[in-house]
């Protein structure tokens, strides 16, 4: 039995989860395999994403952002305080 959502017209392979419209792939370039995403993550708003991201501290290259709905969205790391 074929999933009621494949068959939808506004289905995506990208985003397959309606209530969550952020996409955060993960793609460190100490593997063998360049261009293929480590970690996919989905998120339900862009709070939880910038969290995430400010927990482990990613580099801009190594990751790639995107948005169900076209919003752009530009990482920038925060600068460590020096004391």
């Amino acid at each position: 039995m074929i999933r009621r959502s494949i068959l939808d017209s506004e289905f995506n392979i990208n985003f397959p989860y309606e209530s969550f419209p952020w996409r955060l792939e993960v793609n460190k370039n100490n593997h063998n395999i360049k261009g293929i995403a480590l970690t996919v993550c989905h998120f339900e708003c862009k709070e939880h994403m910038e969290k995430y991201l400010h927990r482990y501290d990613f580099k801009p290259k190594d990751i790639k952002i995107s948005n169900r709905y076209g919003e752009v969205y530009v990482y920038k790391r925060h600068k460590k305080k020096t004391t």
